[in-house]
């Protein structure tokens, strides 16, 4: 998923956003949700009655990193009535692209896929506040070169967290683009193409990445074609599988 800035900067969340997605039978219906990152961490656990608490840890209870309210997006007025809200309150606001609103399984999905991808930007940008990068030391002369850590954490991933990472990196690189950054653009485009390596060829990761280089809005909508479908190839829905490659093949 491609998460696309309409106010705000993906390298300096608020950690409060208004996010929304377009249906896809009808684009000028617009579903809406908050996603709110805690300043402070919640452990959600401390709350929770003694009697529950052995339930609430088998369901993986813990600490709250970001959620999305409500977590299932509701219908609104439309994106200017978001608009006017973000800029009331300050709010980053993001568009998820198109989703299936009739579905509200798949609503809840995407929703928490975003949310994610929007935690994950405001954790990197506080970290880089809080702490300088590290040079690299050069390697000793008769030494092996360093290992690359990306390409080992690359491997130690499930799919879904390769999708997440790809869609994470794809987001940045249509930034990039789209800022005319050609140094990021490229190491983008580096890191991805690592990535793909350690992606089945069901999930068409070059030719995401292929999409996520072209400019403008084509290169918007295919790119979030492509990510999609290789989402609903891990859940294993064939159905919205066909129907994805439709929609692509027609932009193509």
């Amino acid at each position: 998923m491609i998460l696309s800035y309409e106010r705000g900067d993906a390298n300096r969340a608020k950690g409060h956003a208004l996010l929304f997605f377009r249906s896809w039978s009808d684009p000028s219906t617009v579903f809406a949700t908050y996603l709110i990152v805690p300043p402070i961490a919640v452990e959600i656990s401390k709350y929770i009655p003694p009697m529950f608490a052995n339930q609430f840890q088998q369901l993986g209870g813990g600490g709250i990193s970001v959620f999305p309210y409500p977590p299932i997006p509701e219908k609104v007025e439309g994106q200017d009535f978001l608009a006017r809200l973000a800029e009331a309150r300050d709010d980053d606001m993001i568009s998820g692209g198109t989703a299936d609103t009739s579905s509200p399984e798949r609503l809840l999905q995407a929703a928490s896929e975003a949310a994610q991808q929007y935690f994950e930007s405001y954790t990197s940008q506080i970290k880089s506040l809080a702490t300088e990068p590290e040079p690299k030391p050069e390697p000793l002369p008769g030494e092996s070169e360093p290992v690359d850590v990306d390409e080992l954490v690359y491997g130690l991933m499930g799919d879904r967290d390769r999708l997440a990472e790809l869609s994470k990196l794809s987001g940045q690189l249509r930034y990039a683009i789209g800022g005319e950054d050609t140094q990021l653009a490229n190491d983008t485009v580096a890191d991805m193409k690592r990535l793909a390596k350690y992606l089945a060829e069901k999930y068409h990761a070059q030719e995401a990445i292929e999409a996520a280089r072209r400019p403008g809005n084509q290169g918007d909508h295919l790119t979030q074609l492509y990510l999609d479908r290789a989402y609903r190839i891990a859940d294993e829905d064939y159905e919205a599988v066909r129907e994805l490659e439709a929609r692509i093949q027609e932009l193509k």
